[in-house]
C-alpha cells in the first residue's frame, strides 16, 4: 500500500506567488492568469498571512460590485483570516477541510509561515493516483459499477 502524502510533499517544488493587501486587484488577476492559479495568499509586510484572494472574490466583490480592478486594493475584496492547512496534514485532511468549508484553495502553513497553496484539483488528482496504485484501475471501475448499480 502506498502511503498518503502530506500537502507539503505535494507542493514542495513549487514557487510561491503571493500579493500584498495594498496591491491592486488587477495585479492579482495578472498573476493568477499568467500562472494559471485560482487563488493567491495575501501576505503583509511582516510576512503574515492576512487573507486569500481568489478569482471568485474578484468576480463577486470587485467586478460584481462595479469596482475597477486597477483601483481596488486587494484588502477590500480578499477573504480575510483564511482557513489553512498545516504542512504535515495529509491530503485526506486537506480535502476534508476544503469540503467542510466549501473552499477550493488552501494556504499551507509551516511554523507560522505560508509555504504554498494547494487546490482541490491537486488533492483529487493525488487521491485518484493513490487509489489506482493501491487498488488498480480494474478494482476502482468494478467498485464504482457496483455502487452505481446499488443506487438504481
Amino acid at each position: 500500500m502506498k502511503k498518503l502524502r502530506t500537502v507539503s510533499q505535494i507542493i514542495r517544488k513549487r514557487r510561491l506567488f503571493c500579493v500584498s493587501p495594498d496591491d491592486m486587484a488587477r495585479q492579482a488577476c495578472k498573476i493568477m492568469t499568467n500562472r494559471k492559479l485560482g487563488a493567491l495568499p495575501v501576505i503583509d509586510d511582516n510576512g503574515t498571512l492576512v487573507g486569500v484572494i481568489s478569482e471568485r472574490d474578484i468576480v463577486r466583490r470587485c467586478i460584481g460590485g462595479k469596482r475597477k480592478t486597477v483601483r481596488t486594493a486587494i484588502r477590500e475584496v480578499m477573504t480575510p483570516d483564511p482557513i489553512v492547512a498545516k504542512s504535515d496534514d495529509t491530503i485526506v485532511v486537506a480535502i476534508a477541510v476544503m469540503m467542510q468549508n466549501q473552499i477550493r484553495n488552501l494556504p499551507v502553513v509551516e511554523n507560522g509561515v505560508v509555504i504554498g497553496m494547494i487546490c482541490m484539483r491537486e488533492v483529487v488528482t493525488e487521491l485518484s493516483t493513490l487509489a489506482v496504485q493501491n487498488f488498480g484501475l480494474a478494482g476502482i471501475v468494478q467498485d464504482t459499477e457496483l455502487q452505481v448499480a446499488e443506487r438504481v
